[in-house]
């Protein structure tokens, strides 16, 4: 568009004047930096034309941005936040969250466990490193901060970066959720192309442009998720150049940028992935606040459960395998458990126990055929057992690209598995193994089950033989020699190769030894010995394992007169203790609970084993400082008849608030009229101040 400007010389020099002393330019500056000045008129007449405007303005950028979160919350909309195998919600899904806890993290540079093999799955890995607990709502107060949040596969990062988004975003506020996993770009590319133009294909060229123009404008606003940070296919180099919005580059470069602060300064940037991969990054690329997730509350988890199944299931689930409630906590193993009770292996029956639960998984698997890859499901997993057993040999939890290569895996087909069961079921979606340079079994009980598998049907008999003798009841082994029990001992009624029927005995034998050992070293050394007691549990949970009744008498037999269970107790050993506790038939002379945490599901199911044990069996029991609610004073009751001379139940009931309580009066007046009915000696130990007898 062209103006006439008609202004005296005399303002021309005085304009040129402030200039050459100024950075302010006005309207009148433009012009005399554009046209030619004509010295000494008295007069100057200037046509000028001012050039098109490039920039748009603030209301088109935040139309664009509208135009590009709508079609981006359409999408995650979409995915949903759970993908269940193979059941579908039976009502809307509630707000549940797993623990989070606020950790310290970067000390020492030690490797977390969720990259070196740990035998024991259900330990807090981060006990020593909590700071403090938050809600999720504290974390929608986080500004201006670059955040992790780390945990196990299954965990639930996933979901709960969802949900972040879908807090976070405002009608001014803009949050933007993107998975590693749909990046991994070979060619370089700039930073809008990366979050907008590739994330959320379709719009004009014009929305992109100004709705990265807001987001640079600002990103005091801005949110970025970035979720599963172990699945890029890069590390992050010690030093990085910085780099300006627009410039073309790797992938590596533009994340770097991000987790520096140098791009999107004013931003809050999360970060989802596994442990191990933030562990490594370097120290200028490092969040300022880590936090670490749990499992479900239990509250929380039957919330779950019964979004996706009736509370038929779960009483009996609680009912034949209380222990597969405790690994319900895990949103991961909570869908394995629900789909293979729904629909159940023909082969295996109830998956009552952990041995069986993941037979059936890896049964239900082995009919899949909906995958990129020229073998069947049942061939692929002969390989894995393979791989499993490597990397738990080696005390590892990750594959590499090249050892998949070597045992005949293609690393390009396992990736993203999606397989689909019998014709007559629900098709099931799962992923086995997630990255695409580093990989890892979904769950690292998948890789104890496999390693399993490999000893029971894959190794040779002799090396089964020196398996046995030298390693399987090593610590390392606990998890996988709880599954090779559960898997030899579960084939006793089948017909078997003979090799199988030779690697049953062989393991009998040697666990009936090992209980025998365990068991007398229990009652020579003090009831306190810990690593003792363990043991002879995680032997306990073998028998349980493989429902092997005649090494259960055998157990019974050697079992100690006075044992202290551990404080506290992990709830998945106590199944194999009770199935133990059925056949012990000689007196004891003491049974401690004392501290050991028991929730209502496990107190009752000891409770229900010792009911059934003779009048004056146990001579003294201590469930001190335990969980119980109000409906376990019947459980208690059940115990009076059975125990001879002392019962101490002090703090041992939680209140509403889960702080530790004495049994109330109701409570006090229901033992005291058993008490009366039996005419026992016992003494119940209730406070410091209350002792009730038996008043006949």
């Amino acid at each position: 568009m062209s103006k006439l400007f008609k202004i005296s010389n005399k303002a021309v020099k005085s304009v040129m004047a402030e200039q050459s002393t100024s950075s302010n330019v006005n309207i009148t500056d433009a012009v005399l930096n554009q046209s030619p000045v004509i010295k000494d008129a008295e007069n100057v007449t200037i046509n000028y034309t001012q050039p098109p405007s490039t920039s748009s303005s603030d209301e088109d950028d935040w139309d664009a941005v509208g135009t590009i979160m709508k079609e981006h919350n359409r999408r995650l909309e979409k995915e949903g936040d759970f993908q269940f195998q193979g059941v579908s919600a039976k009502t809307e899904i509630p707000p549940v969250y797993p623990v989070i806890s606020e950790i310290t993290f970067f000390e020492k540079d030690k490797a977390p466990a969720d990259e070196e093999y740990d035998p024991d799955d259900n330990k807090e890995l981060y006990s020593n490193k909590i700071i403090s607990q938050v809600q999720f709502q504290d974390l929608l107060k986080l500004e201006s901060k670059f955040i992790s949040i780390i945990g196990r596969a299954g965990s639930g990062k996933t979901v709960l970066s969802k949900k972040l988004t879908k807090a976070f975003s405002s009608s001014h506020r803009v949050c933007i959720h993107i998975k590693f996993m749909d990046m991994n770009n070979k060619q370089q590319l700039t930073l809008r192309k990366l979050f907008l133009d590739n994330m959320i294909p379709g719009q004009n060229e014009k929305v992109y442009e100004n709705a990265f123009n807001w987001l640079k404008k600002n990103d005091e606003k801005l949110i970025l998720v970035l979720d599963g940070f172990d699945q890029a296919e890069y590390t992050l180099d010690k030093k990085c150049s910085k780099i300006n919005y627009d410039e073309c580059v790797p992938e590596k470069q533009l994340i770097h940028n991000l987790f520096i602060k140098h791009l999107f300064p004013n931003s809050l940037l999360v970060v989802t992935s596994r442990p191990h991969a933030v562990l490594y990054l370097p120290e200028p690329a490092r969040p300022q606040v880590t936090y670490a997730l749990g499992d479900l509350s239990l509250k929380d988890t039957k919330k779950l459960f019964f979004a996706f199944a009736d509370e038929d299931l779960w009483r009996k689930i609680n009912t034949t395998s209380s222990q597969m409630l405790s690994m319900c906590r895990n949103p991961l193993m909570l869908q394995m458990i629900i789909s293979s009770n729904i629909h159940p292996s023909e082969d295996i029956g109830d998956a009552s126990t952990p041995t069986r639960l993941f037979a059936t998984v890896m049964e239900n698997l082995t009919y899949s055929h909906n995958f990129q890859s020229p073998e069947t499901m049942g061939e692929l997993a002969r390989k894995l057992q393979v791989l499993a057993f490597d990397a738990t040999n080696h005390g590892k939890v990750v594959l590499t690209a090249k050892e998949l290569r070597d045992e005949g895996v293609d690393p390009t087909t396992i990736h993203d598995i999606v397989v689909q069961l019998h014709c007559h079921r629900r098709p099931i979606n799962s992923r086995l193994l997630e990255g695409n340079t580093k990989f890892f079994f979904c769950h690292q009980t998948f890789q104890e089950h496999l390693t399993a598998s490999y000893v029971v049907y894959g190794m040779p008999l002799e090396q089964f033989q020196d398996f046995v003798e030298t390693s399987l009841f090593q610590d390392h082994w606990t998890v996988v020699r709880r599954f090779v029990c559960g898997l030899l001992f579960d084939l006793e009624s089948k017909a078997v190769s003979g090799d199988i029927q030779m690697k049953q005995k062989i393991l009998k034998k040697h666990l009936i030894l090992q209980l025998a050992i365990i068991s007398e070293k229990c009652m020579e050394s003090s009831p306190d010995d810990k690593a003792l007691t363990d043991k002879l549990l995680d032997l306990y949970a073998c028998v349980g394992e493989g429902k092997a009744s005649s090494i259960a008498t055998k157990a019974a037999e050697h079992f100690p007169t006075t044992i202290h269970l551990p404080q506290p107790m992990n709830s998945n050993l106590v199944p194999g203790f009770c199935f133990v506790m059925k056949h012990v038939t000689k007196q004891l002379d003491e049974l401690s609970l004392f501290l050991c945490h028991l929730d209502v599901n496990s107190f009752h199911e000891i409770a229900s084993v010792i009911k059934e044990m003779k009048p004056g069996q146990i001579g003294q029991m201590d469930i001190d400082a335990n969980l119980l609610q109000p409906s376990n004073i019947d459980d208690v009751i059940r115990l009076l008849r059975v125990v001879r001379y002392g019962l101490h139940m002090w703090d041992c009931f939680i209140d509403d608030d889960g702080r530790s309580r004495v049994a109330n009066q109701d409570e006090i007046n229901k033992i005291q009229s058993t008490l009366n009915k039996i005419q026992s000696r016992l003494k119940v130990y209730v406070d410091a101040g209350i002792t009730l007898r038996s008043q006949k």
